[in-house]
């Protein structure tokens, strides 16, 4: 049996502007934040690699916090693989750091909670220079019964009424650590951090809240969804482009 004893594996962070991505995970057709980065690995080290994410951020979904892992055989310095790896990515990509962990370091299976921040512009008109960066609503919205009904959510819930139909899991069981709601000039910002998150459920809980705010939705609406699992009892889900992977914790 052979052994490599060179193989190291390296853990990087990685912002990114989700809008002309098709998400992280690589797909048959359309450009993936995954598929980007491997390639730049393989142009830089000469090995094909596959990088493993910590979250499968949708399509215009962006990143302020994402890791990854990856094994190579290669000598560079692993704190060397952000500016070697940022020289050939495109600009809708950073590195911004690279480092070697231990072997059994899993970037997916370790994380212990994460941190997603949405944000939601009030304003009759959208703003060209943000419009792929934040939603918008032309609504006046309550911010006290939002914060208010922001407090069901926190704790171990059955998230089956807040997730996408596609949903592919053994459970929807997720318990929500906190969930603030803070209003600067005519930004909303939604700052949600959990053990982990259903598809589309951090979109769903904002629209959610947001429906609330505009009186579309009741708290017992609420409630309703999360006893039952009832889709029909929650919000919509929010744009894509309003929401942030922040940070991983591990």
């Amino acid at each position: 049996m052979l052994y490599n004893f060179h193989m190291q594996r390296i853990k990087l962070k990685i912002q990114y502007d989700g809008n002309n991505f098709v998400g992280w995970q690589r797909q048959r057709t359309g450009r993936s934040v995954q598929q980007e980065i491997e390639l730049a690995i393989e142009k830089l080290t000469g090995e094909k690699t596959e990088i493993t994410g910590s979250s499968r951020t949708d399509a215009k979904v962006h990143a302020l916090g994402q890791v990854a892992h990856f094994d190579t055989n290669s000598s560079i310095p692993p704190q060397n693989f952000k500016f070697a790896l940022n020289d050939i990515l495109s600009d809708d990509i950073r590195i911004i750091s690279s480092q070697k962990v231990a072997s059994n370091f899993n970037a997916r299976f370790d994380v212990k909670k994460k941190t997603y921040v949405y944000f939601l512009c009030k304003s009759e008109i959208e703003n060209p220079i943000f419009i792929k960066h934040m939603a918008f609503t032309k609504y006046d919205l309550d911010l006290n019964k939002m914060k208010k009904c922001s407090n069901l959510f926190l704790g171990e819930h059955n998230f089956k009424g807040f997730c996408s139909s596609k949903a592919q899991v053994k459970t929807f069981e997720r318990t929500i650590e906190s969930c603030s709601i803070k209003k600067n000039g005519n930004i909303i910002k939604f700052v949600i951090t959990g053990n982990g998150f259903l598809q589309h459920m951090v979109r769903i809980i904002v629209g959610t809240l947001v429906d609330v705010g505009r009186g579309k939705l009741s708290m017992q609406d609420v409630e309703d969804a999360l006893n039952n699992g009832d889709r029909s009892k929650s919000g919509k889900t929010m744009e894509p482009q309003g929401l942030y992977l922040k940070r991983i914790y591990y």
